[in-house]
């Protein structure tokens, strides 16, 4: 039986705790009702919450989340955690939440890297890779995150190659997720290393999950979230260049008209973004128009020569390929994939009336 350890802390979401569990308990269900006879069934997984005091833990949003033990062991000294499991660090009040975590964790780093050297397979999901990368055990390794923590990452932790593209990475037997819902593909991945593809793929399907989600390029806002651009820098030359650039997202980019607004040389300019935010004038801008176009996929009818005009662009073709390279998605697949929704009540109508 494999037994998997859960560590919570008040910060950490409730469903990357709560969903995986969900997950083995079905691929439990599964394992024993295939067989001849139940009884020479056992479990797959067994599991165990702890906390570092051994006390019960409210998270963010009210949830109380019940514990079998603390950070010390688990159930008892005689069961040996297979899996470690690190929930999502929920960063409602910004990146403060982040660092204030990682400091409340710190004492059980060595915990950690024991409990890696031992054998245990590491597991995170979301912003819980940081605490992997604090405890030094992402050094020179790889890994990925949410998406949207692609530069705090960095700038932290150069030592370690994010792969920000990827779902899930695993690194000598440390595997990092990327954003929240990824536990679900956490979980999956867990279930396919100690039961084997077929039980995996009958709990994917009893479960609706999606199983070949392997990117979360797709979903990425490509420019960053202003407050997290303002957090990984503040240079303030760059924030006002940012805003104009967004402003003027609509128009094909020329750097003097930016570098006139600004009241400095282009060579200013291009040294700024470089320091700032480690790219260029005219990339940053490719990526702004990029996200807008996305959004104009996911929100109208536009057709694909009007979502290029309102982004600035004059060459079909040539959007087409910028856009199939940072999304990993030809803009016919991301609208399919990302089409506006009907609510179901307006899908019933409609089809009501048919």
């Amino acid at each position: 039986m494999t037994h998997i350890a859960v560590w919570i802390y008040p910060q950490c979401m409730a469903s990357p705790v709560t969903a995986p569990l969900d997950v083995f308990a079905i691929a439990n269900a599964i394992w024993i009702a295939q067989g001849q006879a139940k009884e020479q069934r056992q479990p797959l997984f067994s599991w165990s919450i702890h906390s570092a005091d051994g006390a019960a833990v409210k998270t963010p949003t009210g949830v109380v989340l019940q514990v079998d033990g603390d950070f010390t062991g688990d159930v008892s000294n005689d069961i040996k955690a297979d899996v470690l499991m690190l929930p999502g660090i929920f960063l409602g009040n910004g990146i403060q939440d982040l660092w204030r975590t990682l400091d409340e964790l710190r004492p059980y780093f060595p915990l950690l890297r024991k409990k890696h050297a031992q054998g245990s397979l590491l597991v995170s999901n979301c912003s819980a890779s940081f605490v992997f990368a604090e405890a030094g055990l992402l050094d020179h390794g790889h890994a990925t995150t949410a998406w949207w923590l692609e530069r705090v990452f960095k700038a932290r932790y150069p030592q370690v190659e994010l792969r920000l593209g990827e779902v899930l990475d695993d690194y000598r037997d440390i595997v990092t997720s990327g954003a929240a819902s990824a536990y679900m593909n956490l979980a999956l991945d867990i279930v396919r290393r100690f039961a084997g593809p077929e039980v995996t793929a009958s709990v994917a399907k009893t479960m609706l999950i999606d199983a070949n989600r392997a990117t979360q390029t797709p979903y990425m806002n490509l420019s960053g979230m202003t407050q997290q651009e303002n957090q990984s820098h503040a240079d303030d030359l760059v924030i006002r260049a940012q805003k104009w650039l967004r402003q003027h997202r609509h128009l094909a980019f020329r750097l003097p008209p930016l570098a006139a607004y600004l009241a400095v040389s282009e060579r200013t300019v291009i040294r700024h973004f470089h320091q700032a935010l480690g790219t260029t004038p005219a990339s940053y801008a490719q990526l702004l128009k990029i996200d807008l176009a996305k959004r104009l996929m996911e929100t109208t009818t536009l057709t694909l020569d009007e979502v290029a005009e309102r982004t600035g662009y004059t060459d079909l073709s040539s959007f087409r390929r910028l856009f199939k390279r940072h999304t990993s998605l030809s803009p016919a697949a991301y609208r399919e994939q990302f089409k506006p929704q009907k609510s179901v009540a307006t899908a019933t109508t409609a089809a009501a009336t048919t």
